[in-house]
């Protein structure tokens, strides 16, 4: 049987990871992973905010479901491509997301900001909050905030991509997977293509606790981690300059 989660429960196991008031936190989640949760996803947030307090900022994607995700062909499979996706028009006040029900939670919060990219918003309530209305992760990175991973692991934690922008180049023999073909671009005007491999952000999950900046812990059943995001993105930086082949393999 999945135990049983309160709100007071959350955030007594939260303080004990180390999550401080006046924190910025950003969060990927899954509500399901916690085991019963007594209120469901808008305890979890109560809980957060209960020990972030009035200084601190919430902060979650709210990637939104404006798309459409359009059949890939088993020939343009072959090339490399991932995805294929048509972009719906986008208005931040009442678009879903699919990034989970706390996610989702949230964002019928009053008083909350979502940002105005239309694939991959985020939506932040509390001190800091205006800052995400554009700037995203970057942000998160400014405020010296962390990341906080609960019941998933570092393989969706998309603020890692801030890491990316440090590495001088990625070799050619990557960025020419990660290049969609001109006759495959030409073939579908106004689509997003998702090309070649996607980092393995998860391979960096023991580099981090081996360093130290990485703190686990148990909130119900679910494995919870906590990393301040600035160490994170550094660490990641080095490794994917020595070695990228391990992430884009």
């Amino acid at each position: 049987m999945k135990p049983h989660v309160t709100r007071a429960a959350m955030a007594e196991g939260l303080r004990g990871l180390g999550l401080r008031p006046g924190d910025a936190v950003g969060v990927h989640s899954s509500l399901s992973s916690l085991g019963q949760v007594e209120g469901g996803a808008e305890a979890v947030i109560d809980a957060l905010l209960d020990v972030i307090g009035p200084a601190g900022t919430l902060i979650m994607p709210a990637y939104s479901t404006n798309r459409e995700l359009l059949e890939v062909t088993p020939e343009e499979r072959a090339q490399g491509l991932a995805m294929k996706i048509r972009m719906l028009p986008y208005d931040a006040a009442t678009a879903g997301c699919w990034t989970g029900k706390i996610a989702a939670a949230l964002l019928r919060r009053p008083g909350i900001v979502r940002g105005n990219s239309p694939a991959h918003s985020l939506v932040a309530i509390g001190r800091h909050q205006q800052l995400f209305a554009d700037r995203r992760w970057d942000a998160l990175f400014d405020l010296d905030g962390v990341m906080l991973l609960i019941g998933v692991g570092l393989g969706c934690c998309s603020a890692m991509h801030l890491a990316e922008r440090t590495v001088v180049k990625l070799p050619e023999r990557i960025l020419a997977r990660m290049t969609p073909p001109p006759e495959l671009v030409a073939r579908h005007p106004g689509l997003s293509l998702v090309f070649g491999p996607y980092p393995d952000f998860s391979k960096m999950e023991g580099p981090c606790r081996e360093a130290g900046i990485m703190r686990d812990g148990r909130i119900g059943a679910a494995m919870v981690s906590l990393v301040r995001l600035r160490a994170l993105v550094e660490l990641y930086a080095q490794a994917l300059q020595a070695d990228p082949d391990r992430f884009y393999g």
